[in-house]
């Protein structure tokens, strides 16, 4: 074969190369072939509960398979940090969650991606919330009873999480930090199973906890609920005031979960996967799913609703983590 010969063939290939790129990158075209979702934890847990519902729903609505791909590790930061430096064509998404987008980087300076830099926003999907719990010989029947109760054992009651710089962890940290005369003393578990073994025991006096882990236990009188977290009445929890109901001035808090890709997306694939799952959010059967799973399924909302959440997140949580001096797990 003459060299002229191959260095046309090698041209022709690079060309088609070029062009299949380029048709596959374009907006338009979108999707041309199977979509990756990074789960950066690993299979079996929440945050791959919401990723694979949310990859069933746009399996069957873009007609192409949406593939879940665990990359657990270092508290999610090692599968962001993979969905972020892919490229931003669409192909990669990722499963965001408040641990991963807001807690560890209020956490961790040596992070090497940036939540709001190197990330978009698509849609936020569903929450798990988060209620504050007692053991039955604390004698509050209400947030502000035991607000009391810290006051007059300043230093003596403590509360349990389920690890240094978890969400159990940075939510008591807010509430001493938006009350005054009230200081906790903090012992963390490795998990939030040990964390609730340790306040059914009695070997911690309050814990705040995953609305679906304490619910039987507080039915059963092992636990007492006082309060939920969030910004409005749990669902499945409708006789709990919140927080800021039971007169506590403290940023709302749910685990919250949602679909990002890296920074850079075009426009019309990001408001396209948004509708698609906003269409998803309207379905009985796709709420009932995350339901199913300890979720609450989410209003629809915007690409820039999820940024302006998750930016307000960050600013709340990175006050309290600096007030409290928490720093990264070695």
């Amino acid at each position: 074969m003459s060299s002229q010969l191959r260095c046309a063939q090698a041209v022709v290939s690079i060309v088609a190369c070029v062009v299949v790129s380029s048709v596959l990158a374009q907006p338009g075209q979108y999707p041309a072939k199977p979509v990756r979702i990074i789960v950066p934890f690993a299979a079996g847990g929440p945050v791959d509960a919401v990723g694979r519902t949310i990859g069933q729903r746009l399996t069957e609505a873009l007609g192409q398979p949406v593939l879940i791909d665990n990359r657990g590790g270092a508290g999610g930061s090692i599968g962001m940090e993979a969905m972020v430096r892919a490229a931003p064509d669409g192909y990669t998404l990722g499963v965001g969650s408040l641990g991963s987008l807001v807690l560890s980087p209020a956490i961790d300076p040596k992070l090497r991606y940036d939540p709001i830099k190197d990330v978009t926003p698509i849609a936020s999907v569903a929450v798990t919330h988060y209620v504050l719990a007692v053991h039955p010989s604390v004698p509050a029947k209400s947030v502000q009873d035991l607000l009391r109760i810290a006051r007059e054992k300043k230093g003596r009651l403590n509360y349990g999480s389920s690890g240094v710089g978890s969400i159990s962890h940075l939510i008591a940290e807010a509430l001493q930090s938006s009350t005054t005369g009230v200081e906790l003393v903090h012992i963390a578990y490795k998990g939030t199973a040990p964390a609730i073994t340790a306040l059914m025991s009695g070997e911690i006096d309050l814990a705040f906890m995953p609305l679906p882990s304490a619910e039987q236990p507080g039915k059963a009188g092992r636990l007492r609920l006082l309060a939920a977290t969030g910004n409005a009445r749990a669902e499945g929890a409708k006789n709990l005031p919140t927080l800021i109901e039971a007169g506590v001035k403290v940023h709302p808090v749910e685990g919250s979960y949602g679909l990002v890709g890296p920074a850079g997306m075009a426009r019309e694939i990001v408001t396209r996967v948004n509708v698609l799952v906003n269409a998803g959010l309207k379905s009985p059967e796709f709420r009932q799913r995350l339901e199913q799973q300890g979720f609450e399924a989410v209003a629809q909302n915007s690409p820039e609703d999820y940024a302006r959440q998750i930016k307000a997140d960050l600013e709340v949580f990175g006050r309290v983590v600096k007030r409290a001096g928490i720093k990264p797990e070695v």
